[in-house]
C-alpha cells in the first residue's frame, strides 16, 4: 500500500496539461534536479497530444541558460504518433535554466509550457528541534544581504493544504529552511559552486517520539511531523537522492528525563534508511542544559549521541558544547552560523572531497586508563587531534577590569560521579593527563556536568577541552577507567648476523597490540619498526641500515582500553664476521651465591642506575634505583633458591642481563 501511494504522489506531481497537450513530465518553476555522478541532470519533458491537438505536426523545446538560448530540441508528430519525449542536460552550477515548449502546425507555433529558474544541485534533509531550525536573528543575517538566487526550498505555506506544494527560493516560505540550513547552502555554493535544496522538518520543543512517529500504512502522512517532511521530499522527487540527513535534537528528552532515547533513535535511524536510503546522517550532540529540571540522565543521553557513529552505519557526529553565544538552550544568530560552518566542513570532506580534514571533527575520547600508581588518568583522543587544556575560564567586569569569577577545568571531571578529586591537567598531542589528589579506585569517568547553573551564570559557559582548531570535545559519561597494561621488563636483544638482530620478551597478558621501536646510533630518536599481535614474544629485525651501527630497542603494549609504559631499553650491534659485540665488562659475583646471600656488582667502564632481579616468570622480586654508580652490594636472603636474571640498566641507556643461581 505504501509503495502504491508513493507512486501516485509522484505521478500527480508531474501531471499537467495545456488544452489538449497532456504532460506527464515537466519541470516546475524553481525546481532543483539532483545532480548525478557526472555533475549534471537530465530534464525530461514528455506527454501526448490528444483530440484536435493531433493536427500539430511538431513539438519543440527551447532551453536557455541564464537568459541565453543554448539548445533547441524538436520531435515530429503525426496523427498516429502523438506521444513525445524531449530532454536536455543541465549542469550543477550557479546557473538557472528555462524551458519553453512549443507546439507547431506548419510555420505557426503556440507556447504550451514555460518553466523558469530551474537548477541542478544537491539536496539535504534537516530534522530535529529548534536548534535544527536556528531562527535567531534571521532578519540580521539572511535578509537583503543574503542572496538565495540558486538556493531552494520545497513546501507549502503554513495554513494551506499540502496539495499546494511548490518550489520556493530558500528564504521562502517564512524562512522555513532556517539559519543552519541557509548558512550551509551559502557555504556549499560559494565553495563548490553547487546549488542546493534544504528541506527542514524540525519542530521546536518536541521530543524524539513525536518526531519519529510514522503512519505504518502511509509513511508520508502529512498529519505526522515525520510524514510531512517525507511527503515534501517525495513530492520534490528527491527523497532517495538526498546527500545527507542532519539530525539535531535531544533537548526536550534530556531536560525532562524522558527515558528510552537510544531505542527511539534506533527506530528513527531505521526509518530514515527505509524512506531516504543509505545516506550519511550527521548527529549533533546537544549542549548542557540548566538546572531548571536537574536530570542526571541528560549526561547519558549526550554520551549516547557521541557514540552513535560507532553504533550505527554511516553516521558522523559533532559536538555543540562550548560554542560561544550559547544562551542555555538556544544560540545567538552568529553562533548558529558557526555551528553551520563546522557542520559544513564535515560535509565538505564527506560529500565534496575537501582536503580540509585535519581536526575538523569534535575531539572524541577513545580510551581512559590509570597509571601504575593510580594517581593519574590518561585520556586518549582521536589520532589526529592536538588537544588544548585550558586551566580556567575567567570572567571580568569590563568596566572596572575586575575578575568577577572563574571556573577551573579540573573541577568538571567526575570519578564515579564525584568532583573535586583532581589537582590539575595537561595536554600533549592527542592525550590529556589528569592529575589526581590521591590514588583512586574509581571505575568510571564523566566529563562535564549533567546540567549546570550557578550564581554567576544560568548555563555552562566554560572552560572546555578543545583542539588547536577550536573544535570542542564531546562531553562523555560512564566511560570505564582501565588499569594500565603491565610494563615489559624482559626485552632482550641478540645479534644473529651482520643483518639480523633477534629480540625476545615476555608479552603482557592483557596486550592486544605491541609496538616495537628502534633508535639508530643513540637512544633519542625512536621510530616504529613493527606492529605485533599482543601474544607475540619474539621478533627478528632484518632491516638494519648499518652493519657497524648500534641499535636501541623498546616496546610498548596496547589494548582497546589501555596502554603500558615503555619497556626496558636494550642495545646491541650486528655480528661482524661472526663475532658478537663484547658487552661492557661487568662482574656479578659470587655465582652461585654463597651462604651469606650477598650479590656484588662491579663495572670498570660504565655506571648503572637501576638493577632489577627477575624470577623465571619475568616478575621483579628485588630492585634497586639510585644515582649512577659502578659498584653495588645487594642482600638476597629473603629469596627462594633457584635461577634468576639480573637486569642492569646503564646510565648511557644500555641493558645488561646476567643469569645467577641462588642456592
Amino acid at each position: 500500500m505504501q509503495r502504491v501511494y508513493t507512486t501516485l504522489i509522484l505521478f500527480l506531481s508531474y501531471f499537467s496539461s495545456f488544452g489538449q497537450v497532456v504532460f506527464n513530465q515537466l519541470p516546475r518553476d524553481l525546481q532543483l534536479y539532483p545532480r548525478d555522478g557526472n555533475n549534471q541532470a537530465e530534464v525530461v519533458v514528455s506527454g501526448t497530444m490528444s483530440g484536435t491537438a493531433t493536427s500539430y505536426t511538431k513539438i519543440g523545446m527551447q532551453v536557455s541558460r541564464e537568459g541565453i538560448l543554448t539548445k533547441i530540441v524538436n520531435q515530429t508528430l503525426s496523427p498516429t504518433n502523438t506521444a513525445f519525449k524531449l530532454s536536455s542536460i543541465i549542469k550543477a552550477e550557479p546557473a538557472e535554466y528555462a524551458f519553453q515548449v512549443f507546439a507547431y502546425k506548419g510555420k505557426d507555433s503556440i507556447l504550451v509550457a514555460d518553466r523558469k529558474r530551474v537548477v541542478c544541485g544537491d539536496v539535504y534533509i534537516i530534522h530535529g528541534q529548534s536548534n535544527a531550525l536556528a531562527l535567531a536573528q534571521l532578519d540580521t543575517y539572511y535578509s537583503f544581504n543574503f542572496d538565495d538566487k540558486y538556493l531552494r526550498n520545497a513546501g507549502y505555506i503554513y495554513g494551506q493544504p499540502a496539495a499546494n506544494m511548490a518550489w520556493f527560493p530558500a528564504k521562502q516560505p517564512y524562512a522555513s529552511v532556517g539559519g543552519l540550513g541557509l548558512t550551509m547552502q551559502r557555504l556549499i555554493l560559494q565553495t563548490y559552486g553547487i546549488p542546493t535544496c534544504v528541506l527542514n522538518g524540525a519542530q521546536g520543543g518536541t521530543a524524539i517520539a513525536p518526531l519519529l512517529a510514522r503512519n505504518p500504512v502511509n509513511h508520508a502522512d502529512t498529519n505526522t511531523f515525520y510524514g510531512n517532511l517525507l511527503y515534501r521530499a517525495q513530492w520534490a522527487g528527491v527523497a532517495k537522492q538526498a546527500k545527507a540527513i542532519i539530525w539535531r535534537q535531544g533537548e526536550e528528552d534530556a531536560g525532562t528525563g524522558i527515558p528510552g532515547y537510544a531505542g527511539k533513535f534506533a527506530t528513527l535511524y531505521n526509518q530514515f534508511r527505509e524512506d531516504y536510503g543509505d545516506m550519511k546522517i550527521y548527529v549533533g550532540q546537544i549542549n548542557i542544559l540548566d538546572n531548571t529540571n536537574p536530570v542526571d540522565s541528560a549526561a547519558a543521553l549526550r554520551d549516547f549521541q557521541r557514540r552513535t557513529k560507532y553504533l550505527f552505519k554511516n553516521v558522523e557526529t559533532i559536538a555543540s558544547v562550548g560554542t560561544p553565544g550559547y544562551q542555555g538552550v538556544h544560540y545567538e544568530g552568529a553562533s548558529y552560523q558557526r555551528l553551520a560552518f563546522e557542520q559544513f566542513r564535515q560535509i565538505g570532506r564527506d560529500i565534496y572531497g575537501s582536503k580540509d580534514t585535519l581536526q575538523i571533527n569534535s575531539p572524541d575520547v577513545k580510551k581512559v586508563f590509570y597509571n601504575a600508581r593510580k594517581d593519574s588518568i590518561t585520556l586518549v583522543f582521536d589520532d589526529q587531534m592536538q588537544m588544548v587544556w585550558k586551566s580556567d575560564t575567567a570572567f571580568y567586569n569590563f568596566a572596572t577590569g575586575e575578575k568577577v569569577y572563574s571556573r577551573e577545568q579540573k573541577d568538571y571531571f567526575y570519578l564515579d560521579g564525584q568532583a573535586g578529586l583532581l589537582t590539575g591537567g595537561s595536554a600533549t598531542g592527542n592525550r590529556v593527563k589528569l592529575a589526581l589528589k590521591q590514588p583512586s579506585s574509581a571505575k568510571t569517568l564523566r566529563y562535564l556536568p549533567a546540567y549546570f547553573s550557578d550564581k554567576f551564570s544560568a548555563y555552562y559557559d566554560g572552560p572546555v577541552l578543545k583542539n588547536t582548531r577550536d573544535m570542542r570535545a564531546f562531553s562523555f559519561d560512564g566511560v570505564l577507567i582501565a588499569d594500565p597494561i603491565a610494563m615489559v621488563t624482559t626485552l632482550a636483544a641478540k645479534p644473529i648476523s651482520d643483518k639480523q638482530i633477534q629480540l625476545n620478551w615476555t608479552a603482557s597478558a592483557t596486550a592486544q597490540t605491541q609496538i616495537l621501536e628502534r633508535s639508530d646510533g643513540t637512544a633519542t630518536n625512536y621510530k616504529q619498526i613493527a606492529s605485533l599481535n599482543g601474544t607475540v614474544a619474539t621478533y627478528t629485525d632484518t632491516n638494519l641500515p648499518d652493519p657497524y651501527g648500534t641499535y636501541y630497542y623498546r616496546l610498548r603494549a596496547f589494548s582497546s582500553t589501555s596502554e603500558s609504559v615503555y619497556s626496558n631499553i636494550v642495545t646491541t650491534r650486528p655480528l661482524i664476521l661472526g663475532v658478537e659485540p663484547i658487552e661492557p665488562p661487568v662482574q656479578i659475583y659470587p655465582n652461585p651465591l654463597s651462604a651469606d646471600r650477598i650479590l656484588n656488582v662491579t663495572a670498570s667502564q660504565i655506571t648503572f642506575t637501576e638493577l632489577l632481579l627477575l624470577d623465571m616468570l619475568g616478575r621483579t622480586v628485588k630492585s634497586w634505583h639510585g644515582t649512577a654508580k659502578n659498584t653495588l652490594s645487594l642482600g638476597l636472603t629473603d629469596l627462594e633458591a633457584g635461577l634468576y636474571i639480573v637486569n642492569l640498566q646503564t646510565s648511557d641507556g644500555q641493558t645488561i642481563n646476567r643469569k645467577i643461581v641462588i642456592r
